[in-house]
């Protein structure tokens, strides 16, 4: 029996070279898709901390303004996130003056409005993030 030129089949180095090509594009494709599943992760911790922000901004504010005085400080957990804040008051001024045609002069007041520096942390499944804003309250009518 003789041997035909024209063999048919791959060689040895072509299927070698197809393998590698085939395990290294899985080897990426995987690559990837775990990548993807690790910031989908990350992006739904970060979601489920910030929703409740705007609560916890509302809790900050309204404490605030029912009682300003100089320095403030709470914490709380709402929807399963930690929160710790602590504001200090950075002016305290009275409204603008303001002119009576009445009496023709100029009318001052007592400082009334108090504008303070808030730093809120929040906690949540082990990741913390930490915001400074600025907050502003008012005496009430009853305190000027």
């Amino acid at each position: 029996m003789s041997r035909s030129s024209s063999a048919r089949g791959f060689t040895l180095i072509e299927v070698l070279i197809a393998a590698t090509i085939l395990f290294a594009s899985i080897t990426i494709v995987s690559d990837a898709y775990r990548t993807s599943m690790q910031s989908t992760r990350r992006a739904e911790t970060v979601i489920r901390m910030l929703t409740p922000l705007p609560m916890i901004v509302s809790k900050i504010q309204s404490t605030l303004r029912s009682d300003p005085i100089e320095r403030a400080t709470g914490e709380g957990e709402l929807l399963g996130v930690r929160y710790v804040y602590s504001a200090e008051g950075k002016l305290f001024e009275p409204p603008p003056r303001r002119f009576d045609p009445d009496q023709a002069e100029f009318t001052a007041y007592a400082p009334r409005y108090r504008l303070y520096d808030v730093r809120l942390q929040l906690a949540f499944a082990m990741q913390k993030r930490e915001f400074v804003y600025q907050e502003l309250a008012w005496l009430p009518a009853a305190r000027r």
